[in-house]
C-alpha cells in the first residue's frame, strides 16, 4: 500500500472518479452557459472507457509491487479525453449545444458524484473506526 496513502488503490480510485466527474461538471456548465453563443461546439469529457481499461478485469489478479523502488500502481493517470460534439439536428448559428441533452447530463454527473463521494466517506469512516479502536 505504499505510495497509495491510506486509503489504498479503493480510496486512490474513488478519489480520481470524483476529479473525473468535477472536470465534467465543469464542461457542461461551460456547455450550458454557452448555449446561445453562434458558432460554440459542445464539448465531452470521456473517461469511463479509459477507467474500464485501468480496472483488473474480473478472475485476473491485481498487479502488485514487488519492490518499493518499482512504480506504484495509479488510477490518478487515468485522464479522460475532451471532444468536440456535433449536433445531429444543426441549428443555423452552429452552435451544438442541446440544453436539454446537457442538463439531463449535468444530474446523472451529479448523482455519480455524489455516489463516490459517499462511497469515499464511507470508507474514510471506517478508517476512523479502526483508528479509534470502535470506541466513540
Amino acid at each position: 500500500m505504499s505510495g497509495m496513502g491510506l486509503l489504498g488503490v479503493a480510496g486512490e480510485f474513488k478519489k480520481n472518479v470524483m476529479d473525473l466527474r468535477h472536470r465534467r461538471q465543469e464542461i457542461i456548465a461551460a456547455n450550458v452557459a454557452n448555449a446561445d453563443t453562434p458558432g460554440y461546439k459542445a464539448r465531452r469529457l470521456e473517461f469511463e472507457d479509459v477507467l474500464a481499461e485501468a480496472m483488473p478485469k474480473p478472475g485476473e489478479l491485481a498487479m502488485q509491487r514487488s519492490d518499493r523502488q518499482h512504480m506504484p500502481l495509479s488510477f490518478s493517470a487515468v485522464d479522460g479525453e475532451v471532444q468536440e460534439v456535433e449536433t445531429p439536428i444543426p441549428k443555423g448559428d452552429g452552435n451544438s449545444v442541446d440544453l436539454e441533452q446537457e442538463m439531463a447530463r449535468q444530474t446523472a454527473n451529479q448523482l455519480l458524484y455524489d455516489y463516490a463521494a459517499q462511497s469515499l466517506n464511507a470508507q474514510i469512516s471506517k478508517l476512523r473506526l479502526a483508528i479509534d479502536g470502535g470506541s466513540q
